[in-house]
């Protein structure tokens, strides 16, 4: 009796099922999110971590390159290193020029004053690119640190050229002459160096035109100002002092000047001094 059931209570229940069941089962799985995308597809949390990583990053990177690119731009404006040679020279004598045209006030008569070359630097015929030196009797002291003591070397010979730059910087006082002053016998030379003055040499003397500072870090034969005109052969003697040319100097105005050993001086052309903060020698 009951194997003959069992088909047919089978088959009940399958026909009596609805279909529309079925198909909404059918239907409802297909479309589940497991089915549409597989694990294998799923993102995971350390992709999400590595995507923002990489955003976060970018952002960080193209801050950090504005700011870069800020700062660079600063530095090449407001902080330029504009120098101090298109500086204005102040003038100190605010009002003499005008008081003294006027008439009511007669100018004092004052003898002539040394006026020592701010710039004195040595350039070279026969190494056209080397730096003039700079510094050569500085001084290290473990105390005090580098000190710079104030001297300036007169040297000239067949292959080297002493470079003198003056300032007009006294009222009044425009007509200059340029001299060579040497020591003589009995002077003292506070150099440690020696004076040194070959007999029968004689110089050349240059105008050099460089109406600005001249700046002894990048000064050599070739990048030195363009001559001028010529203006003196000299023959300096020891103990002597010997007057170069005499020009109009308006006050402020830079003069500079360059010596060479003459071409019929020889290849025994020399002269070599120092000067110091207490004795001048040379221009």
């Amino acid at each position: 009796m009951s194997s003959r059931q069992a088909p047919e209570e089978h088959a009940s229940l399958l026909h009596g099922r609805d279909s529309y069941e079925l198909e909404d089962a059918y239907h409802n799985h297909s479309l589940s999110p497991e089915a549409e995308h597989p694990a294998w597809k799923q993102p995971t949390r350390r992709q999400w971590a590595l995507s923002w990583g990489l955003v976060l990053l970018g952002v960080v990177t193209l801050t950090d390159l504005l700011a870069l690119l800020y700062m660079s731009r600063i530095m090449a404006t407001v902080y330029a290193e504009v120098g101090t040679t298109d500086l204005e020279f102040a003038n100190p004598y605010y009002g003499l020029a005008e008081l003294y045209k006027s008439g009511t006030v007669s100018a004092s008569r004052i003898e002539p004053i040394l006026n020592t070359p701010r710039v004195v630097a040595q350039v070279f015929n026969d190494r056209p690119y080397e730096l003039a030196p700079v510094g050569e009797h500085d001084v290290f002291m473990k105390a005090f640190g580098t000190l710079s003591p104030h001297e300036k070397h007169l040297h000239v010979s067949p292959n080297t050229r002493t470079i003198a730059q003056f300032r007009t910087v006294d009222f009044g006082m425009e007509d200059c002459a340029l001299v060579i002053r040497l020591p003589g016998a009995e002077d003292r030379v506070e150099s440690k160096e020696p004076f040194i003055l070959a007999p029968h040499s004689a110089f050349d003397v240059f105008r050099l035109d460089a109406p600005k500072p001249l700046d002894v870090h990048t000064l050599s034969y070739t990048s030195r100002p363009r001559i001028q005109e010529k203006i003196a052969t000299v023959t300096p003697r020891a103990g002597e002092e010997t007057e170069v040319a005499r020009f109009p100097c308006a006050w402020s105005t830079l003069h500079t000047f360059e010596i060479a050993c003459a071409p019929d001086a020889g290849s025994e052309c020399l002269l070599d001094v120092w000067s110091s903060q207490n004795t001048t020698w040379g221009e």
